[in-house]
């Protein structure tokens, strides 16, 4: 069902478009009465909103979604603010935003009193003067009033060209947030906290990398190939705490396997497809020595292989992450053990990126590789025979990190991920694991909607 709420001649009309034995039927009244009772049942807790030049689409679910035209004429009516205020503070709003022709979602997730960044976002993106503007709740418009006090509002929601930008205010609103959960003034309920490792000489580093050249190619990188820069940021954080000269050849931290800032193991000329979404076509590198050594084409080829674990895995983070570290044969290997286990799919497990209790076969692997090769049914799992046999073969007592994701989320900058995946933009919410996926297609129409 979908309802369209909009002013016409001065009075609120709402429109219902809905099917009834295979046929669409519409209803329409200009009842106030039947209007705000209709709006009175409605839940707080939609899936997302949308935002666009003219209209707000509140999904709450495939099939049930409201619509608030003339936003920008009617956000102070009495109506469309019952509606907004009613909504929980933490929903998502994508805004629709351009680049290279092509419509792409900035998934501009923040808490913030919903009302208050509807009309922020007004001001922001028009590029009409509306004489004065709206930043961070305090009211200086005659056009959007508002009598929310300043102090509920945490956030100002921003528009981007990127996926996700290098942004200094965007870098403020994550510095804010990381600085709330090591406070303890936001609750980091996920079974792998983030922002553990973080203190102000980490933050300091971090962000000194994000505002250095090396950092604005790397930000520029991560959007090309629609990959969250702060996870992977994290990712480099953790395999070379961002320092890329003393983990190569003749260098200090040298390890004799991992090279660079991405710690590209032992690279022996591979090669490395992924899509690049400002060229809108693929393109491969070649993972050889001469290309690791080069801090920029290490950064490169790390964001690509990282790409091709996201989309192994559908989106799932965690999984693409201990791939990086584990190899994806031996993660494959490891999902499939947890799934006959749970007695689910193999395709189960993947797309429940809530459940991370593969995480425990991760954990023998690194603690007793050998054993744990050796305690498996090579009949059961003769598809993963070469894998098997590469793990009875290890010769040392440990393999990979056991606590991998847990050391790298420790230097996640902010609260939210977005990546480009399989034709979605997948959004989680790092604190409890709640996944938005938005299909990037339905963002060429503004009228269709997952």
């Amino acid at each position: 069902m979908e309802v369209i709420i909009e002013k016409v001649d001065n009075c609120f009309r709402q429109t219902t478009t809905y099917r009834t034995n295979g046929q669409k039927r519409i209803r329409r009244t200009n009842s106030m009465m039947r209007i705000e009772s209709g709006l009175d049942s409605l839940s707080s807790n939609p899936c997302f909103i949308e935002v666009n030049n003219n209209d707000i689409k509140i999904v709450y679910s495939k099939n049930n979604i409201l619509i608030l035209k003339g936003y920008r004429q009617n956000i102070d009516t009495v109506l469309y603010r019952k509606v907004l205020d009613n909504i929980d503070e933490n929903t998502p709003i994508i805004r629709k935003v351009k680049k290279n022709n092509k419509k792409l979602a900035t998934l501009a997730l923040t808490t913030v009193i919903l009302a208050s960044s509807i009309i922020g976002m007004t001001t922001s993106f028009d590029n009409q003067s509306l004489g004065t503007e709206y930043i961070k709740g305090v009211e200086t418009s005659n056009y959007a009033k508002t009598d929310l006090p300043e102090s509920k509002v945490e956030f100002e929601i921003i528009e981007t060209p990127q996926l996700v930008s290098e942004d200094n205010f965007e870098l403020e609103q994550r510095i804010n947030q990381t600085y709330q959960l090591v406070n303890n003034q936001i609750s980091n309920n996920s079974d792998i906290p983030i922002s553990t490792k973080m203190n102000e000489y980490t933050i300091n580093k971090i962000v000194n990398f994000i505002k250095s050249d090396d950092g604005k190619y790397f930000f520029q990188i991560s959007s090309d190939f629609g990959i969250d820069p702060y996870t992977f940021l994290c990712l480099m954080m953790n395999e070379s705490s961002l320092n890329h000269e003393s983990t190569i050849p003749g260098g200090e931290n040298y390890n004799g396997f991992g090279v660079g800032i991405c710690q590209l193991e032992t690279p022996s000329g591979q090669e490395v497809t992924a899509f690049n979404y400002n060229t809108n076509q693929y393109e491969t590198i070649y993972e050889t020595m001469e290309n690791a050594l080069d801090k920029r084409t290490n950064i490169k080829i790390g964001v690509m292989r990282y790409q091709n674990m996201l989309e192994r895995y559908h989106g799932n983070e965690k999984l693409a992450l201990q791939s990086y570290n584990f190899g994806h044969g031996l993660v494959d290997l490891i999902i499939q053990i947890y799934a006959d286990e749970k007695g689910i799919s193999f395709d189960d497990v993947v797309n429940n990126y809530e459940d991370t209790g593969w995480l425990k076969y991760v954990s023998q692997v690194s603690n007793d590789p050998i054993g744990f090769a050796n305690s498996l049914d090579l009949n059961k799992y003769s598809n993963y025979n070469a894998t098997i046999k590469y793990l009875k073969n290890w010769q040392y007592g440990n393999y990979g990190t056991s606590d991998y994701l847990k050391n790298l989320y420790g230097y996640y900058l902010g609260i939210y991920s977005s990546n480009i995946v399989n034709g979605n933009i997948v959004q989680t919410n790092l604190i409890n694991n709640d996944v938005i996926k938005v299909s990037l297609s339905s963002l060429d129409n503004n009228d269709h909607i997952l």
